[in-house]
């Protein structure tokens, strides 16, 4: 059986590797203390409570996501999330806005950790080189341990992070450097009382905030901790990038002008800043695939910047794998 080594525990290299799992002999490295990317979960603060503070929910219009859809909510890894959006605008009325959502239960990294859980991932393992030479990939960490060779090689991790460790030579060098990534800061607050809105998510306009969301609204939390995700502008995480202790105040304060009120008592905050967090041009096309280098690449930004996005180019690039190379 063919070897396959794929780089990033996010969701498109998981579907990848579940779907690629019964043609190929399967490694996979990711460079983070678990799986899942941007689809995190933190627990902090004391008494301990959990955020989701990258990826908020997701939606699904596609067919064949639909089908994995009811797949998870049977598992009982997924369900749909009830809470009411709102879109906020200044000295403007409420706005709802009604789309099915729906998060993994009962944290949003569970369905990563779904997808992985019949396979053996080195997890903590930062791959900083990749190289092609005639017996396959051969790959080395940041502190000079080896892996492979690999036949086939499948790089999920941001396009800046994938051009580092496949070199300028790679068949997708052009591409991956044209790419570029919003920042954005994230900011978990963790409140004394019930913040009083009608709304328990809502899209914030002429605000530092672009999102923000009561946590404990959604299926499987901690209902009676009112937990709160904050999420910056690009532009504002951009100005900001550097000045971590500037960030958790300034978005609360953000949020109080937000909402329309003052904030209960904060029982803890925090911030974490994602460097990648959303592609500012996404590719639309799905994946790389080159048949000379047995190399693919794959995620959320060559398919539509969405959690369903990172899905279909999982989906995508492991068919026209096992259409063109599996035997």
């Amino acid at each position: 059986m063919k070897t396959l080594a794929i780089i990033g525990a996010g969701i498109s290299g998981l579907i990848s590797a579940e779907k690629l799992a019964p043609h190929f002999d399967v490694h996979i490295f990711d460079k983070a203390r678990g799986v899942s990317g941007r689809m995190a979960t933190r627990r902090s603060g004391e008494p301990e409570v959990s955020f989701d503070h990258g990826a908020q929910y997701f939606t699904v219009r596609s067919n064949e996501v639909k089908d994995m859809l009811g797949s998870w909510i049977t598992d009982g890894v997924v369900a749909p999330w009830d809470g009411r959006v709102a879109v906020l605008k200044p000295a403007q009325a409420i706005e709802e806005e009604a789309t099915p959502r729906f998060v993994a239960v009962p944290a949003m990294n569970v369905l990563g950790k779904h997808l992985a859980k019949d396979f053996s991932i080195q997890t903590n393992t930062p791959i900083t080189k990749a190289q092609k030479a005639d017996d396959g990939w051969h790959l080395t960490t940041n502190d000079g341990v080896l892996y492979g060779p690999f036949d086939i090689l499948i790089c999920s991790a941001p396009p800046e992070q994938s051009l580092a460790i496949l070199g300028e030579a790679n068949p997708f060098a052009e591409v991956l450097a044209a790419q570029s990534f919003d920042p954005c800061w994230a900011t978990m607050v963790h409140f004394e009382q019930s913040i009083p809105t009608t709304y328990d998510g809502a899209f914030v306009h002429d605000n530092p905030l672009r999102w923000i969301c009561r946590n404990n609204s959604k299926p499987g939390r901690q209902a009676e901790a009112e937990c709160w995700v904050l999420h910056a502008t690009p532009e504002w995480s951009k100005e900001h990038l550097e000045l971590p202790r500037e960030i958790t105040p300034k978005l609360l304060e953000a949020m109080s002008i937000a909402i329309g009120q003052p904030l209960s008592n904060v029982i803890h905050a925090t911030s974490h800043r994602w460097r990648y967090s959303a592609p500012a041009t996404p590719l639309e096309q799905g994946h790389l695939w080159s048949d000379d280098a047995l190399l693919g690449i794959c995620g959320d930004w060559c398919s539509g910047a969405r959690v369903e996005g990172a899905i279909q180019s999982g989906l995508g690039l492991s068919a026209e794998i096992i259409q063109n190379i599996a035997k």
